[in-house]
């Protein structure tokens, strides 16, 4: 079971984490980049007649961000990236097949402090790094960029 958040005593670090999508298992899942767990409140300007002074910010609907993955290109089959490209590729001709992801942050002792958990998340983009026959250093290392849609995300502890 997590710790609770006033117990940690320390600043998480970022580089523990650990990914898991839907049915896909192994390989797949070995990200080296998370990104875009955000949400945003949406919001109206209400200008009131005679009274040039303020607005009115009225709230609306909640708005997710992308989830994008990143992880080194592999060069062996990947059933992550067959579902990929059957969804972006896929002409509308079958139903969509979301999954739910789930991203944990875990402690240096692997030990899992926070818990996002992501609902009917589809690929809506698949991105490699340039080719580049110059690039040293981490820059010579394909990356594979995941950009994933979904519903909506919570936080668990």
């Amino acid at each position: 079971m997590a710790e609770s958040a006033d117990k940690w005593g320390y600043p998480a670090v970022s580089y523990c984490f650990e990914v898991s999508v839907g049915k896909f298992t192994g390989i797949d899942l070995l990200f080296s980049e998370v990104s875009g767990i955000q949400m945003e409140l949406e919001t109206t300007e209400i200008k009131e007649g005679g009274n040039n002074s303020y607005t009115h910010s009225i709230p609306g609907r909640v708005k997710y961000t992308d989830l994008v993955l990143k992880r080194g290109m592999m060069p062996k089959s990947s059933a992550l990236f067959s579902w990929c490209q059957k969804t972006i590729g896929g002409n509308y001709t079958k139903p969509i097949e979301p999954q739910d992801v789930t991203v944990k942050l875990l402690d240096e002792e692997g030990k899992t402090l926070i818990t996002w958990n992501f609902k009917n998340a589809y690929p809506k983009k698949l991105e490699v790094s340039s080719l580049n026959a110059r690039a040293s250093g981490d820059s010579a290392i394909m990356i594979e960029t995941i950009t994933l849609a979904y519903s909506e995300f919570e936080r668990k502890y």
